[in-house]
């Protein structure tokens, strides 16, 4: 069992035994140090080779010298095997540095092949996953190179859309809005006694046949600014010299007798004489008329009020009402959102279109102003700001 396992161990490991070599197998140990590096059979041994050299050429020179001199002297044959002897030591020595350098040399060969085999598995490894994650990187190119064609596509395939529809409407709008126009006309002549005296009662009811011919066509004309602002059109044309409170008399004069029937005030406070301002005049007090009209609207108990400031380079036109509130992330968007309008006035009037602050934000914007609103929460009123520049 110790035998098995002393020839078990590794090739320059201390105690290691040469199994194939017949003398260590014989003697079951190692004579010398070098034999623990060395794998040879005994045949190949080289130190046996220079036993078997040194051995033939003592007796070619004992053999010369005795045919030469027909005698070996003792001189010479102490000098031989002095030479032998010294030349065997430092052969012995040289031969174990040898043979260790020759396993150490081994060794480092056969450790830089493991490690180059090592080292070429872990470049095959990284460049396949390189390769990999570069065949992902240009898959992914390509998927966000088709997603962005097709974002592309379907962006312009909506601006089509959008133009079509806005000429649409804009064709549509323009077919409405004249015989609206026309039927307004005709209702006025009727009124107004062009053909022939009518009854007090039919009179009443042309009335209001009339209020809701005017009615539609301020929403044709609403929708059809819409459709010119979508399409980047101008909407607003100024004018120098516009007097501001002569377009607040009219409005105030036209929505007074809704104020009076529900039993709440409307009126304006200014600060003395006012200054002109550019503007479109038509589509100020359309802008104008939208704000204060949606006060009116929504107000149930008080009133509201048109208050208007002035400093060097801005006039202020301020509404407020004592009507049922806004939300403040509401009141943020007002403005801002077409057809949206908030949940409270929605519940008051269901008709309501949603259309006439955003096309008043848009007017406002187109005289170089500023349009929003502010309220301290729901039922406790909301006030309007516009701001102008003078001059």
């Amino acid at each position: 069992m110790e035998k098995s396992e002393k020839f078990q161990k590794k090739l320059g490991e201390p105690g290691y035994l040469n199994k194939n070599c017949w003398l260590i197998r014989s003697l079951n140990y190692a004579p010398y140090r070098r034999c623990q590096y060395c794998e040879l059979k005994f045949r190949n041994c080289l130190f046996l080779h220079y036993q078997v050299v040194s051995a033939v050429l003592l007796i070619l020179i004992l053999v010369s010298s005795f045919l030469i001199e027909r005698k070996n002297s003792e001189f010479l044959i102490i000098v031989v095997f002095t030479l032998v002897i010294v030349y065997g030591y430092f052969f012995n020595k040289s031969t174990d540095k040898l043979i260790q350098a020759n396993f150490n040399e081994r060794e480092a060969k056969e450790l830089l092949e493991d490690f180059n085999k090592t080292l070429q598995q872990k470049v095959d490894e990284q460049t396949k996953e390189i390769r990999q994650q570069k065949e992902e990187v240009e898959k992914a190119y390509e998927v966000e190179k088709k997603g962005r064609r097709l974002e592309e596509k379907a962006r312009k395939d909506l601006q089509r859309l959008d133009e079509a529809k806005s000429q649409f409407m804009l064709a549509t709008q323009h077919h409405l809005r004249t015989p609206l126009t026309s039927m307004y006309g005709y209702l006025d002549l009727l009124l107004t006694g062009s053909y022939g005296k009518i009854s007090q009662k039919v009179k009443e009811i042309l009335g209001k046949f009339q209020k809701s011919t005017k009615n539609e066509i301020k929403i044709v004309e609403e929708l059809l600014n819409i459709s010119k602002i979508q399409l980047g059109e101008d909407v607003v044309f100024l004018q120098p010299d516009v007097d501001i409170e002569s377009i607040l008399n009219e409005i105030i004069e036209d929505l007074k007798p809704e104020a009076e029937q529900k039993g709440i005030y409307l009126k304006m406070e200014k600060p003395g004489k006012l200054p002109k301002i550019k503007a479109d005049q038509s589509k100020l007090k359309m802008a104008l008329s939208n704000i204060i009209d949606n006060a009116v609207k929504y107000t149930e108990k008080g009133g509201v009020l048109i208050k208007l400031e002035t400093t060097d380079s801005q006039l202020r036109v301020i509404t407020k009402d004592t009507g049922i509130g806004i939300d403040k992330e509401e009141a943020e968007n007002l403005f801002t959102r077409i057809f949206e309008r908030s949940k409270t006035a929605q519940k008051m009037f269901t008709t309501g279109r949603g259309i006439g602050l955003f096309i008043s934000a848009k007017i406002i914007e187109g005289h170089k102003g500023k349009a929003w609103a502010e309220s301290e929460g729901l039922g406790k009123g909301s006030t309007f700001f516009v701001e102008l520049p003078i001059g």
